[in-house]
């Protein structure tokens, strides 16, 4: 008797949570800090980018406008995280991590821990600040304002083809000619 063959079954491992994430396109950002001034109100009560969770670095070189926008990537093996002697940050069911102001004591280990400057500590309550994706909210309100939108709030998934799409699109506006070649 010949075994019968199961057709395969693809499952979502319950551990991979359908993630959102918060992305940013530096071809579509005009420099704006629109994004700043709006997360310090939401999360503040005040239009201070001292006081947002991401921040837009610019500089100027040869009248040319650079910038790199800093936000928490909510790593999956969060150095912050790891380090935090009170325990302070927390992470959801979704994977957000976020501080517990209560708990935080201002150490700023989490602020040196970061590989890309992402956590700060407030300048005012010395409580550490990171962004949370606006816990609490439908959406992170960075990207929800962000007129020019260089924000987009997507799935993981959609946010890997999205990513792909410029990488392809920066290589082929290096080599217009098509493809690459090994000599």
């Amino acid at each position: 008797m010949k075994p019968e063959l199961q057709k395969p079954t693809f499952q979502k491992n319950p551990d991979d949570r359908d993630r959102m994430r918060l992305i940013w396109d530096p071809g579509q950002c005009v420099g704006c800090r629109v994004c700043e001034a709006v997360c310090s109100f939401v999360k503040e009560g005040e239009s201070n980018p001292v006081k947002s969770r991401g921040k837009i670095i610019r500089s100027v070189e040869d009248n040319i406008l650079y910038k790199v926008r800093v936000h928490c990537q909510h790593c999956d093996k969060a150095y912050c995280k790891a380090v935090c002697p009170s325990g302070a940050i927390k992470e959801d069911e979704g994977g957000v991590k976020f501080v517990d102001e209560n708990k935080c004591i201002g150490c700023r280990m989490c602020e040196i821990a970061c590989p890309i400057g992402a956590i700060t500590v407030n300048p005012d309550s010395h409580v550490s600040m990171k962004c949370d994706l606006c816990r609490g909210l439908d959406e992170p309100q960075c990207a929800k304002y962000c007129y020019a939108g260089a924000l987009q709030y997507v799935s993981e998934e959609k946010a890997g083809m999205i990513m792909a799409r410029a990488r392809s699109k920066r290589m082929m506006d290096l080599h217009p000619e098509g493809g690459l070649s090994c000599p």
